[in-house]
Parts: structure tokens; sequence; C-alpha cells
């Protein structure tokens, strides 16, 4: 596979000064530079998107994927012998280059989230409305990438899950919210992270909709974040 050059990462002092929204003890930037990931490192910054387009080809591709939908497919430990179980236990066959991008991705978490190439691993194509309320996990790092359907959406709301458990569960009152594009990776900080407690990123699923298709979507997390299946 495919695998990520993380040298071709400038260090953070080399980083250009990345476009921020900020709130107290928090700041979501965003960038079409891969290198804003490593942005999750800075203290104050609890998002870090990496804004980016998916080949057109993968999404002709995703399509004996999607139609299996809803499935969930879990895999823990280093990240080749993750994606090989990973893949054995989805619904159709992989396209390579969904692989190729699941094993870029995890190589970048894994030296960013520093887990010595240990990751867990969650694809799922959800038809209902997912984790529809407001939230803020209680992990440390989280990478998420939407390659089929809307994106995640979160809030520029400081307070964590306390601010995000007072909101109104449904969305019949509107909250000013912004939304990943798809095919974009971004990774949040959670309350579990080291000093962010009451600073988790407030996020959750978008609205599923009547008729929508299903919403294909990737979680990378630190090991022994995720339960696994059997």
């Amino acid at each position: 596979m495919a695998v990520l050059t993380i040298e071709s990462f400038p260090g953070r002092a080399a980083l250009p000064p990345p476009d921020a929204v900020t709130w107290p003890r928090g700041m979501a930037v965003a960038s079409t530079d891969p290198a804003t990931l490593f942005e999750i490192c800075r203290p104050e910054v609890n998002l870090a998107i990496w804004h980016r387009q998916l080949p057109q080809r993968l999404g002709a591709a995703l399509r004996p994927l999607l139609m299996a939908a809803p499935f969930t497919a879990v895999a823990e430990g280093e990240i080749d012998a993750a994606l090989v179980t990973l893949a054995g236990k989805l619904p159709a066959t992989p396209p390579l280059e969904l692989m190729f991008d699941l094993q870029d991705l995890a190589t970048a978490f894994a030296a960013i989230a520093a887990t010595q190439g240990v990751v867990s691993i969650r694809l799922e194509a959800i038809t209902g409305r997912g984790c529809h309320r407001w939230h803020a996990d209680a992990v440390g790092l989280r990478l998420l990438c939407t390659y089929r359907g809307l994106g995640t959406e979160w809030l520029a709301r400081p307070g964590g899950a306390g601010t995000a458990r007072a909101l109104a569960p449904d969305r019949s009152a509107p909250i000013a919210s912004a939304q990943m594009p798809a095919g974009s990776a971004a990774i949040l900080k959670g309350e579990g992270h080291p000093g962010n407690a009451g600073a988790g990123c407030i996020h959750r699923a978008p609205p599923a909709g009547t008729g929508a298709r299903a919403r294909l979507l990737l979680c990378i997390d630190e090991p022994g974040r995720i339960p696994l299946d059997d």
C-alpha cells in the first residue's frame, strides 16, 4: 500500500499562520495543506481540518460498499494488520483507492497522536441519524473523514461536553454551526486529551433527511478507545 511520507510535513515551527476561528480555550484551523493536521498538537487548537478533494473515480468504486449499508467494521492494531482485518470484515471488497487513503490517514494520525503505529479504525455506512446530538467525545484525539454524504457538523463554542449536554437534542432550534466538507480529513481533540477537559470539540452527525443515501464515515482513534466487535 502507498504510505504517507511523514517527513514531508514541515515542523510545527515552520508552519505558516493558519486561517482560524477562535474562542476561549479552543481554535479551529483549516487549510488545503495536509500539514494542517499537525496543528492539533497546539494546546489552543481543538479541531484541525485538511480540506481536500477525493478522486472522482473513488465515488463510483464505493458503490458496492454503499449498497451493503448499513454496516460497521472495526479493527485495531498496527496499521497494515488492522487494515487487513478491517477489509475482511467489510460486506463488499473495498476499492484499492480507499485502502490506500485509509493507510495514509492512519499513518498521519499515528504520527500526530504518537501511538507507535497502532490505531483503532472504524469504517461504517450509516443510513440513520448517527450521533445526532451535540457532544464532545471522551477520547484524546480522533480523526474523522466522510467519504460519502454530508460531513460532520461542529460548533465554535466553549465548554466542551458540558455545553453540548445543555443544547437541544433535536433540530427545532437552529444553532449556528459549520460543516466539514465530504472528503476532508479532520482531527478533533476530545475531553480525554491531557489538559483538555471541558474544552472538547462539540460536534454531531448531520441530518439524514428523507430518503437520504448512506453516509460512509471513517473514524480513527488511539488504541483502546473503540470497543471491538466479535
